[in-house]
């Protein structure tokens, strides 16, 4: 099978990751397959780069990944940042700092080009959500002033979820979107992102498109989970495992075998060839 006209992007979480967190011996054969045969293999994720290099390997894809939920784009590769685009702390502090202030039990996260910064106390982290977005540092969102912010993570104990949900309410001085996501990896988790308003994993495929080693080749994109709805409007084939959101399911071609059923290998070997 010769795969050299086309471009995958898959989604992490809920897609290439089992709900262990692990990427199957089945996928993992399959990609290399994809790659052997002239494919184009990239990850579409919320995770910073180096966050997602924890559980993939620096080699693991030959195209730039889609990283920080359309805040940028990152080549392995290269180690570079080939696009990216960051919001406007005018009208964002003012929101972390009454989140900080109303709900000191939340776990609030920034990402920079330094990495993953949490802005709450270590004490107060949720383990099982640490644990999933490392590695990390402590600090204050003073000490971070002076720090373009690519995106924010919020979460909040069940309990409080209204009250963070009232205190993100759309203002006339935000310039930044909620995005609320979901994993599976040690039990459900629900949190929400603040991203730059002109941010998506969908304008970020359509930055890809005119890089110059993509042009010409079949977009083809999976995803499970809202965050993924921009990427998959904006490919040119669209495929959800089994597992998605019902609604993400609607916008898709293809729907295929779950994430606990090697959805990515099952895209490789049995959907692409088919097109």
């Amino acid at each position: 099978m010769d795969y050299s006209n086309t471009v995958l992007f898959s989604d992490l979480d809920g897609t290439l990751f089992n709900s262990d967190g692990e990427i199957s011996a089945e996928d993992l054969a399959a990609i290399g397959e994809y790659e052997a045969a002239g494919g184009r293999f990239a990850v579409s994720t919320g995770r910073q780069p180096d966050n997602a290099m924890w559980y993939l390997r620096r080699d693991f894809t030959n195209a730039p990944s889609v990283v920080l939920n359309g805040s940028a784009v990152y080549d392995y590769a290269a180690g570079e940042y080939l696009y990216k685009v960051t919001i406007p702390r005018a009208g964002l502090d003012g929101t972390l700092e009454a989140i900080l202030r109303e709900i000191p039990e939340a776990d609030v996260q920034i990402y920079t080009m330094a990495g993953i910064v949490y802005i709450t106390p270590e004490e107060t982290a949720n383990r099982p959500f640490m644990s999933l977005h490392r590695p990390c540092s402590f600090s204050t969102l003073e000490a971070q002033a002076g720090e373009d912010i690519f995106k924010c993570m919020l979460f909040a104990p069940h309990e409080r979820d209204d009250d963070l949900l009232a205190l993100l309410a759309p203002g006339r001085d935000r310039d930044f979107r909620v995005v609320p996501g979901t994993t599976d990896v040690g039990g459900v988790i629900t949190y929400y992102e603040l991203l730059p308003a002109e941010a998506s994993k969908g304008a970020a495929i359509d930055f890809l498109r005119t890089y110059p080693p993509l042009r010409g080749r079949t977009f083809i994109a999976a995803g499970d989970y809202w965050n993924d709805y921009e990427m998959l409007l904006a490919a040119d084939v669209a495929v959800a495992p089994e597992n998605a959101d019902e609604g993400i399911k609607k916008i898709c071609r293809y729907v295929t075998a779950s994430n606990n059923d090697h959805a990515i290998a099952h895209i490789i070997r049995d959907i692409i060839p088919a097109l």
